[in-house]
């Protein structure tokens, strides 16, 4: 393929900009090569501006874009221009193309591919260094500088309805940096009214006040037009929220609503089988053959299943306590939104109310006296020699 005159406009559409003729093509050693050059002729001086002469051409290798499977390494004979000003102190210098930016490694189109990749899909810099054929630090370099413009536009954040947020700690690196971080997601519904997660920032440290000052730093329109902020049970959030986004309403996280439901139920029945039977559960234990039945939604339950849990309950609990226990989760997936078949979301949305307040440990009923246990069984808290010393937990 030769298109030198005029330039070609199939290679125009391929890198995204005119002027670009590409000379030859061909494979080497699994890679594509493509020699391009160019169509502009006459250029001005950077300095003074007078008309440059062409001096020669030198080969810039870039690393383009993958084509299918293979790398694509683009070979530019790239223009040497000459100012024959005598007063200019410019003697010689490169041309510039939207192609790519002065002694880059990447493309510019490489460049947005690898950002869009990072964005949008489940990858990572060394999965897309490997794609490109060359290392993780020369691609990063180049996709920080473009993820930081990305990052500044005014726009990025416009539209933000619904704001999670959430803590995370990264796996221990080389470096002893705070690995605690405090994650914004964007959780706006579209059109259609599925939920399309979009991450917004990342912040150091796993505190409200880190969450707070990012607040803070964003706009007043930003701020006003979040209508519902979820969050999972931590009082730091609650804090920035109430004190950064007042309008807003807080919503507890679909998972975090569960879990703690199903915790409330696994630690009654942790405490009745220790006041009835004074020792972990065990396999014929009435409580302990229906730990999982206990965690299951009422809506997941069949007869058969209901039948085995009345007979549980009835054998192991005779105080009733695990049947109090176990109203708490009725109410708990069933008020939530109900997720499409087959998909499911990070973060829901609980309803237009405040979360309710979580139980202080304190009000708990209390343990059993150990005092107690040991005079009606005095052979059970004294260890043994040559025993393995007993779990206090049945899990």
């Amino acid at each position: 393929m030769d298109c030198r005159d005029g330039g070609c406009s199939t290679a125009a559409v391929m890198f995204g900009v005119p002027g670009i003729a590409v000379l030859s093509a061909g494979e080497v050693g699994g890679e594509l090569h493509l020699l391009v050059e160019t169509t502009d002729r006459v250029d001005g001086c950077r300095w003074c501006g007078v008309v440059a002469a062409a001096h020669r051409r030198r080969e810039h290798l870039l690393r383009d874009a993958p084509f299918g499977h293979r790398p694509v390494v683009l070979m530019w004979r790239k223009r040497v221009f000459r100012c024959d000003e005598a007063a200019c102190p410019v003697t010689t210098f490169f041309e510039e193309h939207p192609l790519a930016a002065a002694r880059a490694a990447l493309t510019a189109r490489a460049i947005s591919w690898a950002t869009d990749a990072l964005t949008c899909d489940d990858t990572t810099v060394s999965a897309l260094a490997r794609r490109l054929g060359m290392g993780w630090h020369t691609l990063w370099r180049a996709v920080r500088v473009e993820a930081a413009r990305r990052v500044a536009q005014p726009g990025r954040l416009h539209g933000v309805v619904a704001l999670g947020v959430d803590e995370h700690v990264w796996r221990p690196g080389r470096y002893g940096a705070d690995r605690d971080v405090t994650v914004m997601v964007d959780l706006t519904r579209g059109a259609d009214g599925r939920l399309r997660s979009r991450l917004l920032d990342v912040v150091p440290g796993r505190s409200g006040t880190a969450y707070k000052t990012w607040l803070d730093t964003q706009t007043p329109q930003f701020r006003v037009g979040v209508k519902h902020a979820a969050l999972d049970p931590f009082r730091g959030y609650a804090n920035a929220l109430r004190d950064s986004l007042g309008d807003a309403v807080a919503v507890l996280d679909a998972f975090h609503v569960v879990k703690l439901g199903t915790q409330v139920v696994d630690e009654v029945r942790r405490r009745v089988q220790q006041d009835t039977l004074h020792r972990r559960g065990h396999r014929d234990d009435p409580l302990y053959k229906i730990r999982g039945l206990l965690r299951h939604g009422v809506e997941n339950l069949s007869p058969r299943h209901v039948v085995r849990l009345d007979a549980g309950l009835t054998a192991g609990d005779p105080s009733w306590e695990g049947h109090r226990g176990l109203a708490v989760l009725p109410a708990t997936p069933l008020d939530l939104p109900r997720p499409e078949p087959r998909r499911r979301t990070a973060a829901g949305r609980a309803g237009d109310r405040q979360p309710a307040q979580l139980p202080d440990h304190r009000s708990r009923p209390p343990r059993a006296d150990p005092a107690g246990l040991a005079a009606a069984d005095p052979g059970l808290l004294p260890h043994p020699r040559g025993q393995q010393r007993r779990h206090r937990s049945d899990l």
